[in-house]
């Protein structure tokens, strides 16, 4: 206890330190990609994979430490402005008309977050139930990056 209040001076402040440490790996590359607006539709794909895929490594790899934000700091200042971050970029993706104008871009960045933060967050689940191995199976995980950005970005119906 000692070193933790020499050091960060309460448990309060080494939690925030870890979550400091955590939103810095977790979110430096999809910083990155949304600091700039895509020049072209293949662009902002490109970007939106590597988006998903990144995350979803980057969670995978901090998955003990994910799981201990989520219970203790779910409004943590880097998650905040990397949900903030999405959200601008996706707006700037519709005035370049990447995106669909009429889409609620708050909505679309939560959604496309929590479908990576489920698969890792109900990992041990999956594989009881559905016998899918999220944290080791790279196959599954490229599969599932695949079939979600073809939801997101083409949707469900034909035509």
């Amino acid at each position: 206890m000692n070193m933790i209040h020499h050091y960060f001076g309460s448990k309060e402040g080494l939690l925030n330190a870890i979550v400091e440490q955590f939103s810095t790996r977790i979110f430096a590359i999809p910083m990155r990609l949304f600091e700039k607006t895509p020049r072209s539709k293949e662009d902002f794909v490109s970007r939106l994979e590597l988006l998903v895929e990144t995350t979803l490594e980057a969670y995978i790899e901090q998955r003990a430490l994910l799981m201990v934000v989520i219970r203790e700091q779910p409004d943590a200042e880097g998650i905040v402005e990397y949900s903030q971050a999405f959200v601008d970029f996706l707006e700037r993706c519709k005035r370049k008309g990447f995106v669909r104008e009429e889409l609620d871009s708050e909505m679309i960045s939560g959604a496309i977050l929590d479908r990576i933060l489920n698969q890792v967050q109900f990992a041990p689940w999956l594989n009881r139930v559905h016998g899918v191995d999220v944290l080791n199976d790279v196959e599954y995980r490229q599969r599932w990056c695949k079939s979600n950005l073809d939801l997101f970005l083409y949707g469900l119906a034909t035509g």
